[in-house]
C-alpha cells in the first residue's frame, strides 16, 4: 500500500544469492544459531542448481547447472559437510561402472572412463603397456596431491596477509608438486608422454577452468582430476532436492530464504556494511552480509565506488571470468529404453577445446567438445519413465554472441540458434541412431540467457578462472568490516558446499570444515 512503512527487519547476517555457495553458507550458520536471511534476485531458488520445467505440459524437468557431481561418496569431504548441513536429508547414486564415454575424432579412439580410480589405473596400465611407467608417475603425482587436498583451501581460511606467507611458503618447500608449471608441462616435458591417445586422455579434463590448458597450474587441474577420478554421482532427486534440504535446514534454525527480492546496494555506515536495500527500495539491517553472487557483481554492482577497496580492485583484474556455455535441452516422449542409454556421459573431443577458438555463430561450425548426460537416467528418482529427457553442453565464449544481446528476436540470431540446435540434434542421432523419432521437446540456452539468469559478468556459471584459488585478496575477507564474500569466486567450483562453509568458518572463528565432516 502506498506509503505504507516496513518494519525495520534485523538479522544476524543478510546472504545475497541462493546458490550452492550461498545456501550451503546459509545453512552453516544456521547450524551455528546464526539468523540467516537469503535474498535472490530471481523468482527460482537455487541458481545454477534450480529446476526448469517444460512450460506447455510440464512433462520434462532439467537442472542445468547439475550435469553430475564428482566425488560424493560417503566418505567424501563435500559428502560429509552437505550431509552435516542438510541434518542427512540428502543422497547420491554413483553412475554406472563406465561412467564416461569419450570419443577422439581426430585420433579415431574411444576411451571409457572406470567409475573406480585404481580400477582406471588397472585399465590405462593394460592399453598403454609401454607407457606403463610414465602412467605411473602421473598418478604418484594426483596421489601426492590428494593427501595435500587440505593445503588448496586452507590460506582460503585466514587474512589475505597470512594467506599470502602461507602460498609463498608453499611455493618456497614446493609443498605442492609443479606449482610452477602448466598441466600441459608436465605431461610433455616432465612425464614426456608420446602417446597421443594416452596424452588426449589426461588432458580431457578442461571443464571450467576459464583459462587454456597451456596456463592452467598443474597442482589445480589434478585437483579437479583427483575428484573425477574418485567417482561420478548424480543427487537422487536432481538439483532439486539439495535445494530443497538446504532451504529447509535454514528455516528449521529459524532463518529465511526470499526469491524474487533483488538487492539494489549493499548499505554502508562509516565504511562498515550495515545492511541491504532491496530493489523494492526496502532496507534490511544486519550485523554483517555476505555476497555469493560473484565477486565483480557485487564490487561493481552492489557497492559505492568510494568504498572499493583498490588492492581487491587490482587483484579481480588479474582474472577472467570462466566462458559460458550453450546447452540444448531435449524431452522424448515414449520408451527409448532400446538405445542402450547408460547412466554415464557421452563426450566427444576435438584437438585442445580448452582454447575455445571456435565460434558457434559462424556457419559450417563444428563443435570440438560436445558431452551428452541423460538427467532422467541418473535421476534414481525418476517420476515418469515416459518422459525422458538430456542435455548437450559445449563451452563458449560470451564474446561470440555479444553482438546480439538485446537482438534475440531478429532473424539473424534465430537462424544461428536454429542452426545451433540443428547440429546438436544431428549429433544425438548419430550416436544414438533413431532416437531423434522421439524427441518432442528442444530448448536452446546460450550465452545471452546464462547471463540473464545468473546475472554474472560475461554469462559465467563458474565464476573467476581457476587461478583465483591461488589469489590471497580473493577470499572470504572483503576488506570491507561486516562484508564477506562467498560461492565459487573463493576457491572451488562446481556443485560443492565447501566455498559456503568456508565462509561461515571465517565468519563464526571456528573450523566449521573440520567439525561437519566428522559428523
Amino acid at each position: 500500500m502506498k506509503g505504507r512503512k516496513m518494519p525495520k527487519e534485523t538479522f544476524d547476517t543478510i546472504i545475497i544469492g541462493s546458490g550452492i555457495g550461498g545456501l550451503s553458507c546459509a545453512a552453516s550458520l544456521a547450524m551455528c544459531n546464526y539468523k540467516v536471511l537469503v535474498l535472490e534476485k530471481n523468482l527460482s531458488i537455487g541458481g545454477s542448481m534450480s529446476t526448469f520445467t517444460e512450460p506447455e505440459t510440464g512433462n520434462w524437468a532439467w537442472s542445468p547447472g547439475v550435469q553430475w557431481v564428482c566425488d560424493y561418496s560417503g566418505t567424501s569431504v563435500d559428502y560429509l559437510l552437505l550431509k552435516a548441513i542438510t541434518d542427512g536429508n540428502i543422497s547420491f547414486s554413483p553412475l554406472d561402472h563406465e561412467c564416461q564415454i569419450k570419443y577422439f575424432p581426430d585420433l579415431n579412439y574411444q576411451f571409457t572412463f572406470i567409475n573406480d580410480k585404481s580400477k582406471l589405473l588397472e585399465k590405462l596400465r593394460s592399453e598403454f603397456p609401454d607407457e606403463r611407467e610414465k602412467i605411473d608417475v602421473y598418478f604418484k603425482y594426483l596421489d601426492i596431491l590428494e593427501k595435500k587436498a587440505g593445503m588448496f583451501s586452507l590460506p582460503k581460511m585466514y587474512s589475505p596477509a597470512i594467506a599470502r606467507v602461507m602460498f609463498w611458503f608453499s611455493r618456497l618447500l614446493k609443498v605442492l608438486p609443479h606449482m610452477d608449471k602448466s598441466v600441459t608441462e608436465v605431461i610433455d616435458t616432465v612425464i614426456k608422454v608420446k602417446n597421443e591417445k594416452l596424452r588426449s586422455i589426461l588432458l580431457s579434463f578442461s571443464h571450467y577452468f576459464g583459462i587454456p590448458l597451456d596456463e592452467t597450474p598443474f597442482p589445480f587441474y589434478a585437483y579437479a582430476q583427483n575428484m573425477q577420478f574418485k567417482g561420478m554421482y548424480f543427487p537422487d532427486g536432481g538439483g532439486e532436492a539439495v535445494v530443497d534440504a538446504l532451504v529447509a535446514s535454514i528455516n528449521r534454525k529459524g532463518g529465511e530464504v526470499r526469491q524474487a527480492s533483488g538487492v539494489k546496494r549493499i548499505l554502508f555506515e562509516d565504511r562498515k556494511a550495515t545492511g541491504v536495500e532491496t530493489e523494492e527500495g526496502i532496507k534490511i539491517y544486519a550485523d554483517r552480509v555476505i555476497s555469493s553472487i560473484g565477486i565483480h557483481e557485487t564490487l561493481y554492482g552492489l557497492i559505492p565506488e568510494h568504498v572499493r577497496p583498490a588492492r581487491l580492485v587490482k587483484a579481480l583484474a588479474k582474472h577472467r571470468s570462466v566462458p559460458s556455455f550453450l546447452l540444448l535441452l531435449v524431452g522424448f516422449e515414449g520408451d527409448i529404453s532400446s538405445f542402450g542409454i547408460k547412466r554415464s556421459a557421452y563426450k566427444t573431443i576435438i584437438g585442445d577445446p580448452s582454447t575455445m577458438s571456435r565460434n558457434p555463430t559462424e556457419k559450417g561450425w563444428v563443435c570440438d567438445d560436445i558431452t551428452i548426460s541423460f538427467p532422467s537416467f541418473l535421476n534414481k528418482e525418476l517420476r515418469n519413465p515416459n518422459y525422458h529427457t538430456a542435455e548437450m553442453h559445449h563451452e563458449t565464449r560470451y564474446d561470440y554472441f555479444e553482438k546480439y544481446e538485446g537482438k534475440q528476436d531478429s532473424n539473424e540470431y534465430k537462424q544461428i540458434t536454429d542452426q545451433i540446435t540443428q547440429f546438436y540434434l544431428n549429433h544425438l542421432n548419430d550416436k544414438f541412431p533413431g532416437i531423434s523419432a522421439h524427441v518432442r521437446y528442444s530448448k536452446l540456452i546460450t550465452p545471452l540467457d546464462v547471463k540473464e539468469f545468473t546475472h554474472h559478468n560475461q554469462g559465467s556459471v563458474f565464476g573467476l578462472d581457476i587461478q583465483k584459488a591461488d589469489n590471497p585478496e580473493l577470499s572470504p575477507r572483503s576488506s570491507m568490516k561486516n562484508l564477506f564474500f562467498t560461492g565459487e569466486d573463493i576457491f572451488a567450483h562446481g556443485l560443492t558446499p565447501l566455498n559456503g562453509v568456508i565462509t561461515a568458518s571465517v565468519v563464526t572463528g571456528k573450523n566449521l570444515i573440520r567439525r561437519f565432516s566428522k559428523v
